[in-house]
């Protein structure tokens, strides 16, 4: 298609509009969308912004996908409709599809839409070049003639009485291999390899070749009449490699999924393997000398050492409580609420731990509105969390800057004046890792640069446009 394909989306949910927009990107649709959430406005945009193809969600107010489509028909539109819903029966899916809907997709199962569409959009065009062919035939023998055989599509003519091919293009013999002669001297069963042929049904179906190979193909059969004789006009596409491929996709998704899956598993495992290293190496530790001042302290009966063991014990408490509450604000999602992310931030460094013995410098000044996508401000909170620790962890430095700054993107920058390290041979941790994966999801780029005794920077860029205004 020479111009972007136009997309008429009926939904009411943004989040849920936005998100078929991400999947047409990620498949690689040039596309322009309009999204109506009412009656009036989806006739109109009928007529002035004239679709390709519509996406229809099923239950809006006072308004309904089934609805929209006997509109869109009654309209003279004749773009072809799919159904994209959170929930729907399936005796409803099948009553949309029989009233003329392309087909349905399940809002949990978006993957099947850019295949659906392009199925749904291949369709139409076989029926715009079935309407051209009828009218063609409908008009002149003359035009009939030149139309088959100048098609491109193997076409081959048969007589209803007496099933024998009476006629044949020059596409068919290519494709079949078989002569004109050989052609007309065959009934049209030959050329199937089911024991039941479908011979006046469209459908896909399976041809033998004369060399014996075996293809599927998409049969488009129309009922004509030809020299006062009933006759049955074949078009056969030949769809083997159409459907290998497919299969080849759908055993790529798979693969895919299960990658997905185990990627998730192992990060799950690792994530509690340094909660368990954090328990077992920092607070159980804590609490073991606690016990160790306890005993101590049952069986002494010197007061004045009595109150020294207890007073030790006190500070072993209230660090393993800080270092319990450090653990759980790290595993917990914060929820920020009404914060703007440069406050969310700046309530962050105001909660470090006493351990951290570096001053924090927030520079916001460059960070004028709020971005108001919640997934992106929790994951550049969530860098800043992740840093600060790291840095309270490993670094020794003695000061560390965020800055903050938005334009049509956001950028975070975090700079500490520690030891530094090498990144070529220095993973980041599971933390940023998994952050990483958070900003490639948004379109964005995360960068950390360091080097032996120069620090450490990290930098994380998120376009702010569709995903995330």
């Amino acid at each position: 298609m020479d111009h972007p394909l136009k997309i008429l989306h009926l939904e009411d949910l943004s989040a849920d509009a936005e998100i078929v927009d991400r999947i047409l990107r990620k498949a690689k649709f040039n596309f322009e969308k309009k999204v109506v959430i009412d009656k009036p406005d989806f006739i109109r945009a009928l007529h002035e912004f004239q679709p390709d193809i519509i996406l229809s969600d099923h239950s809006l107010p006072a308004f309904n996908s089934l609805e929209a489509l006997r509109i869109t028909r009654a309209e003279g539109i004749a773009a072809p409709l799919i159904l994209v819903t959170a929930t729907v029966s399936e005796e409803y899916a099948v009553s949309v599809i029989k009233e003329g809907a392309s087909d349905y997709i399940l809002k949990d199962r978006l993957e099947r839409l850019p295949n659906a569409m392009l199925n749904a959009l291949d369709k139409r065009q076989m029926e715009i070049a079935r309407q051209v062919a009828d009218e063609a035939l409908r008009s002149s023998e003359q035009k009939y003639k030149l139309l088959f055989q100048a098609n491109p599509m193997p076409m081959w003519m048969f007589s209803l009485e007496t099933q024998h091919i009476i006629d044949v293009n020059e596409a068919a013999i290519a494709h079949y291999g078989y002569s004109k002669e050989e052609f007309l001297s065959l009934k049209t069963s030959a050329l199937w390899n089911d024991w039941n042929p479908g011979l006046y049904r469209s459908g896909i179906w399976k041809h033998k070749k004369k060399d014996g190979t075996i293809i599927d193909v998409e049969v488009i059969a129309h009922d004509l009449v030809h020299d006062d004789e009933k006759v049955i006009l074949i078009l056969a596409i030949d769809i083997t490699e159409k459907l290998r491929a497919q299969a080849s996709l759908a055993r790529q998704s798979e693969n895919q999924r299960k990658l997905i899956t185990q990627t998730s598993i192992q990060a799950q495992e690792k994530e509690r393997e340094e909660i368990g290293k954090e328990l077992h190496d920092n607070i159980n530790q804590i609490l073991a000398a606690t016990k160790m001042y306890l005993d101590i302290g049952i069986n002494e009966s010197n007061e004045e050492e009595v109150s020294q063991i207890l007073l030790k014990s006190h500070q072993n408490l209230t660090k393993a409580m800080e270092e319990i509450r450090q653990l759980s604000q790290s595993l917990v999602a914060p929820s920020l609420g009404d914060l703007s992310l440069d406050q969310a931030i700046a309530g962050l460094v105001d909660g470090l731990p006493n351990t951290a013995a570096f001053r924090v410098s927030v520079d916001a000044s460059g960070y004028k509105g709020d971005v108001s996508d919640e997934g992106i401000k929790l994951t550049l909170y969530r860098i800043v969390q992740v840093q600060l620790s790291n840095i309270i962890k490993h670094a020794k430095a003695s000061h560390v800057t965020i800055h903050l700054r938005k334009t049509d993107y956001v950028e975070l920058t975090i700079v500490d004046d520690g030891v530094g390290f090498l990144p070529g041979k220095k993973t980041s941790g599971i933390g940023l890792r998994n952050i990483r994966n958070r900003v490639d999801f948004y379109n964005g780029n995360m960068t950390i640069i360091s080097e032996p005794g120069k620090g450490c920077t990290v930098i994380a860029k998120i376009p702010l446009g569709i995903i995330g205004g």
